[in-house]
């Protein structure tokens, strides 16, 4: 059975997250007091962790050493720190940490959301729709950190095809600027068969303005502008998962009161 590593200095608070973290996903979970312990965690554990919840501030890791370690040894992070700025942000990104969240009652029930939000996405197919691979690439590489499914597209028809041969996927998102059918087209072609309650698009452009404006006009749940930060990016997707399985749930809740 996967697990979700709880790292942190706290006995007290340790115990608060693993029950909280056990009771709203089906996940047990292992405890760990410091650096030291982390490591032997990681090392015994291996594969069965499915997410570490890291503590940034531990006696025996002045310099915060941990994040660095998890993403070496390929184990997801997801950090909770009492203090904060821009030095550790840039730190945190460049480790691949999932989120960060500060020490609070009220941030515990985001991340307990954010935990089972994870496990959820690994049923969730997003498509990717942009004639650069640079970008494609990026997108795809920031959807496999929240444990999504990928299908890329290299361009609009492409997109179209995908989404046919992938009736599954949930979300797309699609650059305005491309070759053969762009953003605004292909998102027209895709909302004749496709509800915006069944099929999430976030649209994706360098240009702002009127084009947030055309993209909702066309059949778009939302809209990113590049160069967008990466915590926008996951709250923005995450977001409209959320809330197709919320339309779901209420779906079936009202086909179950009509039988």
């Amino acid at each position: 059975m996967k697990k979700v590593l709880i790292v942190e200095d706290s006995r007290v608070q340790a115990k608060i997250m693993s029950d909280h973290i056990r009771t709203v996903t089906p996940f047990e979970t292992v405890i760990a007091h410091s650096l030291a312990e982390t490591v032997m965690a990681m090392d015994r554990e291996g594969e069965d962790i499915f997410l570490a919840v890291l503590d940034l501030n531990l006696p025996d890791d002045p310099d915060s050493q941990i994040t660095e370690i998890a993403s070496a040894k390929g184990v997801p992070s997801v950090v909770m720190t009492a203090s904060f700025d821009e030095k550790v942000r840039e730190k945190l990104i460049a480790h691949n940490v999932v989120d960060y969240f500060f020490k609070s009652v009220a941030e515990l029930a985001n991340l307990e959301n954010l935990v089972e939000r994870l496990y959820k996405n690994l049923q969730v197919k997003v498509l990717v729709a942009d004639d650069s691979r640079v970008a494609r690439a990026h997108i795809v590489k920031l959807l496999a950190n929240q444990n999504y499914q990928t299908v890329e597209a290299v361009d609009g028809m492409d997109a179209l095809v995908k989404l046919q041969e992938n009736p599954d996927v949930k979300i797309l998102i699609t650059d305005y600027n491309m070759p053969k059918l762009d953003g605004y087209d292909l998102i027209t072609e895709v909302r004749k068969n496709h509800r915006r309650d069944k099929l999430a698009i976030i649209g994706v452009s360098g240009q702002g303005g009127h084009s947030v404006a055309k993209f909702l006009k066309h059949g778009a749940n939302d809209f990113l502008t590049k160069p967008f930060e990466v915590e926008e990016f996951y709250c923005r997707v995450n977001q409209q998962a959320d809330i197709l399985d919320i339309v779901e749930g209420c779906r079936g809740n009202a086909a179950s009161k009509q039988s």
